[in-house]
């Protein structure tokens, strides 16, 4: 990942680099992602393959964890929601909504992720739209999405991080 592009800066809060300001916009290409986690409260998926590789942070991931609650991880399952920095953390996270997501309700949809591709990069994306909180509330609906884009072109493992909400 690079920080020195023109157009990326950093998101300090959930350590991540998104892409380019003029791509960065409301929730788009959510179709492409069609893979989906059961109606939980604190649920994941396991392991689910990137579809490229990336590098976060000197590690090397090709797979991750989907998470109910507004995020993604790579070497576990974040299977509770309990408040905690994301800075100071012992794990590495992507989170573009740290919330406790329920999706227990009818009214609420799911979460959805997958690969696809925009334009002719490689993505992984997860959709968290009109979705519930909890517990198993649906008065209010959250949607937001969390796109990984494969930027190999310009370094082995780099990668955008979009977040759309």
């Amino acid at each position: 990942m690079k920080n020195n592009n023109i157009g990326r800066f950093l998101v300090a809060a959930g350590l991540c680099l998104a892409t380019t300001l003029s791509n960065a916009a409301a929730i788009h290409d959510a179709s492409q992602f069609t893979n989906v986690l059961a109606r939980n409260d604190d649920g994941s998926t396991g392991l689910t393959s990137l579809g490229f590789t990336a590098n976060f942070f000197g590690t090397n991931y090709t797979q991750l964890y989907v998470n109910n609650n507004g995020n993604v991880t790579f070497n576990s399952p974040l299977s509770t929601f309990t408040p905690f920095g994301l800075l100071n953390n012992s794990f590495p996270i992507i989170a573009p909504f740290f919330a406790d997501v329920d999706t227990r309700n009818s009214v609420s949809d799911v979460v959805r992720y997958g690969t696809g591709s925009i334009g002719s990069r490689n993505v992984f994306g997860v959709n968290w739209i009109n979705v519930g909180y909890f517990n198993s509330q649906s008065d209010k609906l959250n949607s937001f999405q969390l796109i990984l884009t494969d930027r190999s072109d310009t370094g082995a493992g780099n990668f955008d991080i979009q977040f759309n909400y």
